[in-house]
């Protein structure tokens, strides 16, 4: 029974994906970019490739209903130099309450440098100097339904900021794990991103305007500039994994372990994309991992690697990847998580 409803689900969520093949070009459509930058080494390491895997604190970014099999008080520090010299964190702490649910708290951020501000007549620049900072707050809650079924959601405050203009929303998060029965076979299921659009306001959208340049006693009013609200970055993300060795996979070999997952994400502002990652681990210690991200303009290779420490009761992981981003270089992250 389990095997043929999973055909039938695959199905059903695939349907959006193919709801948008006659589209234009989507690029550039949405606000909050930010919202889709990888978190966490290891799934970066994966190509992305983490909503059905979701077994760390960055579960809270990957999927919600992750952290419902989280059985530890579990926290993340996530860390890369992104494109353009911008600094991307990364904070999650994950609580357990019983062993049918969790709660968790994470925290967002992608921050510039000064800029130095130009002008047209002043195009070496005015001695000014300006900051873009953008943060996520979230707060996630994640429930075991059955065995075999998690689910969880998470609600989280957006803002962006780029020198005194803001905008700031609520977006949501919902997200499905499932266990097919069949060897570890899994299937996760994430809806990202969805709520109100963002609008800039802020001082320097404010205008000094001469109603009456024709005439010289009326005085000077201040008006504000109307900006257009902009979509948050919604998409879906479908994602399997399954051990192709290991206790639970489809050969068993002493102390080894390789995890195979692809993920599918159909995004508001670009077209489809997929990945394809893997990880192998020796000994439950080390790891080594890499993927592919396909039908993006520059992504494509990741590699990465991993390691846990027991210290006492505490678990230690270090986790490191690169991702190639083609013209624009490429990326590394480093993360640090333990498990009390």
């Amino acid at each position: 029974m389990k095997l043929r409803i999973i055909p039938i689900l695959v199905t059903v969520v695939l349907l959006p994906f193919t709801a948008a093949a006659e589209d234009a070009s989507k690029t550039g459509t949405a606000a909050a970019q930010f919202l889709k930058i990888p978190v966490g080494a290891k799934a970066a390491a994966m190509g992305s490739t983490f909503a059905s895997v979701a077994d760390d604190p960055t579960a809270l970014y990957w999927n919600p209903a992750g952290i419902a099999g989280i059985q530890r008080i579990s926290g993340s520090l996530s860390y890369s130099q992104w494109i353009a010299g911008l600094k991307h964190s990364f904070a999650g702490m994950v609580f357990p309450i019983g062993s049918q649910s969790s709660i968790g708290l994470s925290a967002t951020s992608l921050k510039s440098d000064r800029i130095e501000q130009t002008t047209i007549d002043l195009p070496e620049g005015t001695g000014t100097f300006f900051d873009a900072l953008d943060i996520a707050i979230g707060a996630t809650y994640a429930q075991s339904m059955t065995d075999n079924v998690a689910i969880g959601a998470t609600l989280k405050y957006v803002s962006q900021r780029i020198w005194n203009e803001t905008a700031e929303t609520f977006a949501c998060d919902l997200g499905v794990t499932l266990k097919t029965g069949l060897k570890d076979l899994r299937v996760g299921l994430l809806f990202q991103n969805f709520g109100p659009g963002l609008t800039m306001s802020g001082r320097e959208l404010i205008r000094q305007v001469d109603q009456d340049p024709a005439s010289t006693s009326n005085p000077f009013i201040e008006t504000a500039i109307q900006t257009q609200e902009w979509s948050l970055p919604t998409s879906y993300r479908l994602s399997t994994s399954m051990s192709i060795i290991g206790d639970e996979g489809l050969m068993a070999i002493p102390n080894s372990r390789f995890l195979l997952a692809i993920d599918a994400v159909h995004p508001n502002d670009n077209p489809e994309h997929y990945s394809i990652g893997g990880e192998y681990e020796f000994a439950g210690t080390f790891a080594v991992r890499g993927g592919y991200v396909f039908n993006t303009d520059q992504e494509g290779m990741t590699l990465g690697a991993g390691l846990k420490i027991p210290l006492g009761v505490t678990m230690f992981s270090f986790d490191y990847a690169y991702a190639a981003f083609g013209l624009l270089g490429s990326v590394q992250y480093f993360t640090l998580s333990a498990a009390l």
